[in-house]
């Protein structure tokens, strides 16, 4: 159980950074002085963020629904934010991608701290 509740933390902690980037990043490249950080506007770690995110799914909140809890609220909070993710990658416009982007990425947040309290009342009601 210890190594889920770890899990979890880490992907909050992910999720978090993810929509972090994605929400301030534009803003702090419109700064002259900070255009020098613009190699981190690329595609490869956008893809490195959602591929976290999926390995995340699969090592903490399956094993955790199938083995502790058995509530899907953390599976179809992550389904939600990965179709805001998967929207978000139309590029419509480059707000619709950051704002879609960011609430995916809370949403899989969100998830992750759903299903570390719903492991921590498992752990004491065992």
């Amino acid at each position: 159980m210890q190594k889920n509740n770890a899990l979890d933390l880490i992907a909050l902690s992910s999720s978090l950074i993810c929509a972090a980037h994605c929400a301030i990043f534009p803003i702090v490249l419109s700064f002259s002085s900070l255009s020098s950080l613009y190699f981190l506007n690329n595609p490869l770690i956008e893809w490195v963020f959602i591929s976290l995110g999926i390995v995340f799914l699969f090592t903490s909140l399956w094993p955790s629904y199938k083995n502790n809890h058995h509530k899907t609220t953390p599976l179809k909070i992550a389904l939600l934010g990965f179709t805001f993710i998967a929207i978000g990658r139309l590029h419509l416009t480059h707000l619709w991608e950051v704002s879609h982007t960011v609430i995916g990425a809370t949403l899989l947040a969100v998830a992750h701290y759903s299903n570390w309290r719903l492991l921590r009342i498992a752990d004491k009601q065992n």
